[in-house]
């Protein structure tokens, strides 16, 4: 058996670069994301896997927004954070896990002045962020 250092099924975060494209007027607000796991990174038909880094202080967040085609979960590498699930809140901290059911608005901030906090999350039932559907509260309004 060859046992290979570099493949596509292997993904060291730290080479995948900060998605760019992001806007804040979408919700994208003093955070940077990786995209790891995506049908075009990694040939994925059904997950998305990325890790988020939200810069510290109040303010940073991704603000409401919904999956119609998605579901999420988040893990906490570390730090605190503020999640809005539905008509919920609560307290994230470093070892927690998250759980969105699909279509339903969430949102995460960062809970530290002084601290980042840093994510690990995915979708189950779509390989991208496009095909998972992004819909923020203004999309509906404009519906």
């Amino acid at each position: 058996m060859e046992i290979k250092d570099n493949s596509r099924f292997k993904i060291r975060p730290e080479t995948v670069p900060y998605d760019k494209t992001l806007r804040e007027d979408r919700g994208w607000i003093k955070m940077a994301v990786r995209w790891l796991v995506t049908e075009d990174t990694a040939g994925s038909e059904m997950s998305v896997i990325g890790k988020t880094i939200l810069a510290p202080g109040i303010g940073s967040k991704h603000d409401l927004h919904r999956h119609p085609n998605a579901e999420e979960w988040e893990y906490v590498i570390h730090g605190k954070g503020i999640k809005h699930i539905g008509d919920e809140t609560i307290s994230l901290e470093t070892g927690d896990l998250s759980f969105v059911p699909r279509n339903t608005y969430h949102a995460l901030e960062n809970g530290s002045e002084t601290e980042p906090l840093i994510t690990l999350w995915g979708y189950s039932g779509a390989p991208s962020l496009e095909k998972a559907g992004y819909i923020i509260p203004e999309d509906d309004e404009k519906a």
